[in-house]
């Protein structure tokens, strides 16, 4: 997954990767500094967003989604804390940005997941995984565009049925 951090940047809304490695007893990432989380927002603002601006994050969002699709990886942890605001009093603080790329996997066939299923393995964050993850499924990009859906709810409503 290296080639895709080197080749990132903040202008297609994932944060660069200056450097990973290990510290002695630790290992290290250096990215770009970043704001808030869709979840600190949405905390701060009682719970509830409006819907403009839940559909401004819907676009960007999915935008995102795209170019890291295209890139031939699928996030796999889709939620409203992986998605950063740009650092607070910089020309990008209300630009989106996707990090935590930590369960991402790279496609092997741009087109097409290998399906496989494993009850028993869960990739993700509960709340927000599609039913396929639920079922111990290969997540693939519907499953990222399904989780984005979840979120969106849970940003617009503060719930999710």
């Amino acid at each position: 997954m290296q080639f895709f951090f080197a080749s990132s940047s903040l202008n297609d809304g994932v944060s660069m990767v200056h450097h990973k490695g290990r510290q002695g007893d630790y290992y290290i990432l250096v990215m770009d500094k970043l704001g808030p989380s869709l979840w600190d927002v949405w905390n701060s603002s009682n719970q509830i967003l409006s819907e403009e601006m839940v559909a401004c994050i819907a676009v960007e969002a999915l935008s995102i989604l795209e170019q890291l699709h295209l890139r031939g990886f699928v996030h796999r942890d889709v939620k409203s804390e992986n998605f950063l605001l740009g650092h607070p009093g910089t020309p990008n603080e209300k630009k989106l940005y996707l990090v935590d790329l930590g369960l991402g996997t790279h496609l092997l066939v741009i087109n097409h997941v290998e399906y496989d299923q494993k009850p028993e393995v869960f990739w993700g964050t509960i709340r927000y995984a599609s039913v396929h993850a639920h079922l111990g499924r290969t997540g693939s990009r519907r499953d990222d565009l399904e989780s984005l859906a979840y979120t969106l709810i849970f940003l617009l409503r503060g719930k999710l049925p």
